[in-house]
């Protein structure tokens, strides 16, 4: 929705005709310019001036990213090529007094490793992309993707994310914008867990054995698709989610880390990404998703799902001993369990919309595991 702007106070005579907004800054702008260029040839001093100044403006806003994403590819590099056991295959070089283990690691695993950090890196690019382009589509101010390096992390990045001025955006866009960067990186990272079941591609040596993988449901639907025909065994095999009152704490079908295709390894994090961020709270993706089909009103079910993610951590501190997501948590309830106000709260979605929204809603039991990571002792 367009304002009108005042002519008055902006040099120019009370009653000249009302121009749009942003057309009186344009005018001071060209007159700007105007003033400072050569009578006889202003075009040729001003067209220059601004090639010069789109560049500049280029690399300042994408320096920063591209900045990021080389980190986040050696990084993601690292952490394959260690087998997802950086931290351990560090120690375990520190302790030999030789770095013999990591030096075998790179010559032998370096293509699985960069294999896996390019898969990740296009899931989540696809992300984030698919949160850009729509803000870009709407005319809503944001940053390129930023991608996060964690080279001591087993999957050696914290994600990525985009920046934007959610302010300008109405509840449609809002939900256009959350609901574009999960959906983008589905269509990447589903054909990837596919290849990864499929495809024979063993770490070939080095490595230390830390850490068991719990599948998410995808994943596991997606193997007993496959049956002989997958290249992946998960072990155990899939058992019934109520035999933990038993006592079991080892019915979450998995792999281990040494055991790991890269490819499916890459999906795994990108399901495991996609799940989180749809959890309807707060900024999340999935808050975005919720504002848009229910409005201001969505902070009730926002706190519905807080308590269930509450729930959700403490269940894994009792029963599986570790509080994976504790952190998360608390960045989450730091940033606000309600979505923000919109331009305007009252825009209908329709039907398609709303039948797409509550579908994705149900990505976080998909795409998380229960337990995602066990410690192998």
């Amino acid at each position: 929705m367009a304002r009108e702007s005042s002519s008055e106070g902006r040099g120019y005579p009370p009653d000249s005709v009302r121009l749009a907004e942003g057309a009186y800054q344009a005018l001071e702008q060209f007159q700007k310019q105007s003033s400072g260029g050569s009578e006889a040839g202003l075009g040729e001093s001003v067209e220059p001036q601004r090639s010069v100044s789109q560049g500049v403006h280029w690399i300042r806003r994408w320096k920063l990213p591209i900045v990021l994403l080389v980190a986040s590819v050696l990084s993601m590099t690292w952490a394959g090529l260690t087998m997802w056991s950086p931290v351990e295959t560090i120690e375990a070089a520190f302790y030999d007094g030789s770095l013999f283990d990591v030096r075998r690691s790179i010559l032998s695993n370096w293509f699985p490793g960069l294999v896996f950090s390019l898969a990740l890196t296009a899931i989540l690019g696809a992300h984030e992309l698919g949160h850009y382009i729509a803000t870009k589509l709407y005319g809503i101010r944001s940053t390129p993707p930023l991608f996060i390096p964690f080279p001591i992390s087993p999957i050696g990045t914290c994600g990525a994310v985009i920046l934007m001025d959610g302010k300008q955006a109405d509840r449609k866009q809002i939900f256009d914008i959350g609901i574009a960067g999960p959906l983008a990186g589905l269509l990447v990272a589903i054909p990837v867990a596919f290849a990864g079941l499929l495809i024979d591609l063993p770490m070939r040596s080095g490595g230390v054995a830390s850490y068991t993988f719990g599948q998410p449901l995808l994943i596991q639907g997606l193997q007993a698709v496959l049956q002989e025909t997958s290249a992946v065994t998960l072990t155990p095999p899939p058992k019934s989610p109520f035999e933990w009152m038993g006592g079991s704490t080892a019915w979450v079908s998995g792999i281990q880390n040494i055991d790991m295709n890269p490819l499916l390894m890459a999906a795994w994090v990108g399901l495991l990404v996609t799940g989180l961020n749809m959890i309807p709270i707060s900024q999340l993706d999935g808050g975005h998703v919720i504002f848009g089909l229910m409005g201001p009103g969505s902070h009730v079910f926002s706190k519905l799902a807080y308590f269930a993610c509450i729930a959700y951590v403490l269940f894994s501190i009792l029963v599986f001993g570790q509080g994976l997501f504790v952190l998360m948590l608390v960045l989450v309830t730091l940033m606000g369990i309600k979505h923000p106000p919109s331009r305007n709260d009252e825009v209908s979605l329709g039907g398609f919309r709303q039948v797409l929204g509550w579908l994705t809603l149900s990505l976080p039991l998909l795409c998380i595991p229960l337990r995602p990571i066990t410690m192998v002792m």
